[in-house]
């Protein structure tokens, strides 16, 4: 038998994002009632809102919407009520959400004046990445941004297979300077004796074309190492 669906007109005025969207804008509706809205249906049981807590509930460990950055296709689907369509609708909201922050940020070419700087910019990217990512961020001699990309994803100790491919995007962008970014899915930014022998080996390789390396900077959840204020370089 096939599954009915409550949809929003079903509901009562009061229970209606739609409505209350429309009545007092967007701004007025909660996390829960957002999500309601780009779901259109819930199940049986279950309206629509009743589903966006039901997500919303799948990360206990973050708060409100920030769960949305760390669900997989199939944690979506193991909710009663989430099919393929809805789980994929879910995915393209929180990649959205994570481009219109970088898009924010990249609206006017930044000038660094030091690590926290840089964290900063590249914390709501990075601090949410589920596996090691190493970005590469190339400035000119006043420390503005000239381009950064994602390096490599997986271990950092993926850098030292490549170092050439660095210098070779350093040398693209003529850039005077460059930073390397990686960050640590547990949270924690404190580096590993590891973290700290790659970086010396980069910063080697790099003062040899006279681009150096100027910071290793480790990103966890809205904190940051910076090698370069530990000594390390």
């Amino acid at each position: 038998m096939q599954e009915k669906y409550l949809t929003m007109k079903e509901l009562p005025v009061s229970e209606m994002p739609y409505e209350k969207c429309m009545r007092y804008g967007a701004g007025t509706l909660s996390d829960a009632e957002l999500l309601a809205v780009i779901l259109k249906t819930g199940t049986k049981n279950k309206t629509s809102l009743d589903l966006a807590i039901d997500i919303l509930r799948l990360k206990p460990s973050y708060q409100g919407l920030a769960g949305l950055h760390h669900m997989t296709f199939r944690e979506l689907l193991k909710i009663k009520g989430i099919g393929q369509v809805k789980a994929i609708q879910i995915l393209c909201v929180a990649e959205l959400s994570k481009r219109l922050a970088r898009e924010a940020k990249n609206s006017k070419v930044p000038r660094f004046e030091g690590p926290w700087e840089i964290a900063d910019y590249f914390m709501e990217e990075m601090r949410n990445l589920e596996t090691e990512h190493l970005y590469a961020v190339f400035m000119d001699a006043s420390c503005r941004l000239l381009h950064y990309q994602m390096v490599f994803k997986g271990t950092i100790q993926s850098a030292t297979a490549h170092p050439r491919e660095l210098l070779r995007m350093a040398l693209q962008c003529d850039a005077a300077q460059y930073v390397i970014m990686h960050n640590h899915p547990s949270g924690d930014p404190a580096p590993s004796s590891e973290d700290v022998r790659i970086t010396a080996r980069l910063q080697e390789a790099s003062n040899l074309i006279g681009i150096p390396l100027v910071d290793h900077i480790i990103i966890g959840d809205n904190q940051y190492v910076s090698l370069k204020e530990r000594g390390c370089l």
